[in-house]
């Protein structure tokens, strides 16, 4: 996965951030190795250049390898333990205890950058991403809204299925929030300072981890991972946020200045998607959202005794339940399985989230690091709640 730490100055700052980040290079899925040597790659991201596109990056001797793209042909060469740049892709190789020897191989795929399909600095973007194999058209947005007397400075966060430039944001091809946002939308709730974050982004989704004072907000825009064929769900579009409120209407939610916008925020309208609990059970009061094969946008909760709404597993076992046991495994490590998007009145499984997992909470802490077999995953934690079951992952590379 492409990934970038930084700080933003605001909340406006970090929607500029995020553009760039998304649109001036390419992404790149999960590298695999065969071989010998035990190094790591890190700092994987596309360039301006990037296509689809199978990477391979082989060594000719411990210390020196050659980059050649499925597509671009030869890239160039490099060395261990100085970064690779190149418009294509970029990286870095670190030395492991065992050396890598000739013919030992890293493959990465990487995809085009998304393309900007509206850019109004610091106030509105809408982004088509490209698909890993540069083969779909995904179309999600991000919108700021702020009252200075309310002290709340967000995001209202967008699905579309088309992009129309004479229409506005709210008033998109199918909308999330309904036409003329007349069902409110999941909302990432930020603030007028600065704002460490990690974007984590392929052709298909894009994770947003922002941290304000102590507490985490994530957003999510993009696909899921579909159990489905594509000819039966071929646009399962996930928006994920930190904040949403029942009542179906876009009038069921705080007024204008109303401090329950903010943040600091208590009540279980503001929770991480991966872990939502409306306070009544219905879609437009879902953090986390996807959009069915039949077009609606289907609610999705940890509730667990929901019966009307989606569920969310594990989290719906985390009242009550088995999450409330689980422990790190036996050499004290930590296990990160995937979230499952399901129905609860039916049998319809429809697949899990990409790039985000359940872990435990047990002597947990946000911002803590998870690594499995060279994958590394952030800890995030639910809001400002720190209860082992309110703990989540965000896969990083």
């Amino acid at each position: 996965m492409s990934f970038q730490i930084g700080t933003a100055t605001d909340y406006a700052d970090l929607l500029n951030q995020l553009d760039t980040f998304l649109t001036s290079q390419g992404m790149t899925l999960a590298p695999a190795f065969v071989g010998t040597g035990n190094g790591t790659i890190a700092g994987l991201i596309g360039g301006s250049a990037s296509v689809a596109e199978v990477v391979t990056i082989t060594f000719t001797d411990a210390t020196h390898f050659a980059v050649v793209g499925s597509s671009s042909g030869a890239i160039g060469t490099g060395t261990v333990g100085t970064a690779f740049a190149s418009t294509k892709i970029n990286f870095t190789i670190t030395a492991g205890g065992t050396a890598f020897v000739a013919t030992d191989a890293f493959t990465v795929s990487t995809t085009p950058p998304w393309t900007s399909l509206r850019r109004t600095a610091s106030v509105e973007m809408i982004w088509q991403a490209p698909g890993n194999g540069n083969l779909d058209q995904i179309i999600v947005g991000a919108k700021t809204f702020s009252n200075s007397s309310g002290d709340y400075y967000n995001w209202r966060l967008g699905g579309f299925t088309a992009f129309d430039s004479a229409l506005t944001f709210e008033n998109q091809p199918n909308y999330l929030g309904g036409p003329a946002q007349s069902v409110p939308s999941p909302v990432l709730n930020l603030w007028d300072s600065s704002i460490p974050f990690w974007f984590v982004a392929n052709g298909r989704r894009v994770i947003v981890v922002a941290q304000i004072s102590t507490v985490n907000v994530v957003g999510y825009l993009g696909f899921m991972n579909c159990y489905c064929s594509p000819g039966s769900f071929p646009y399962p579009l996930v928006v994920g946020g930190s904040m949403a409120w029942d009542g179906g209407l876009i009038s069921g939610e705080p007024a204008v200045g109303s401090n329950n916008w903010r943040w600091s925020y208590s009540g279980n309208e503001l929770r991480n998607f991966s872990i939502g609990l409306p306070t009544r059970q219905a879609d437009s009061g879902s953090q986390l959202r996807l959009r069915l094969s039949t077009g609606v946008w289907r609610g999705f909760d940890s509730y667990p005794s929901e019966l009307s709404l989606g569920r969310i597993w594990p989290y719906e076992d985390a009242v009550g339940g088995g999450m409330q046991d689980w422990r790190p495994n036996l050499d004290g490590g930590y296990s990160v399985l995937p979230i499952v998007l399901h129905e609860s009145a039916s049998s319809n499984i429809y697949g899990e989230l990409d790039g985000v997992g359940a872990t435990t909470g047990f002597a947990q802490a946000a911002g803590n690091t998870i690594t499995i077999a060279g994958i590394s995953w952030l800890v995030v934690q639910n809001v400002e709640r720190t209860t082992k079951t309110d703990y989540f992952a965000v896969q990083l590379s």
